[in-house]
């Protein structure tokens, strides 16, 4: 039993517990890197599959389309206005965005 012993009695760094909350952190934030990038390559994927699908299946009427569309100056009467528009839009929806994550930031850290 005494051979078995050990001769010193183990203890651990004082730094133990910030070594090992550091040692996790860095696993979470490896771990949510791995998802986000996995993600970020599956909405890739389902988005150019999605595109790839809708140019097979419609692709020749789409061609026929703008051929003839760009044949009578009056189809382009729209595409300022619908330009104008989804250009407010988006600018409002990043403005939105934005004021959202001050808002939820200041919620999280009072």
């Amino acid at each position: 039993m005494q051979a078995l012993a050990p001769k010193e009695p183990r203890q651990l760094p004082s730094n133990f517990p910030y070594v090992t909350m550091r040692r996790i952190k860095e696993e979470q934030r490896l771990k949510e890197s791995r998802q986000r990038r996995t993600a970020i390559i599956t909405i890739i994927a389902v988005a150019l599959t999605g595109i790839s699908t809708l140019l097979f299946l419609f692709g020749d009427a789409l061609w026929q389309s703008l051929v003839s569309i760009s044949h009578q100056p009056e189809a382009f009467s729209l595409v300022w206005p619908t330009l104008f528009c989804l250009v407010f839009l988006a600018s409002v929806n990043h403005w939105l965005a934005r004021q959202y994550k001050k808002q939820e930031h200041k919620s999280q850290h009072p």
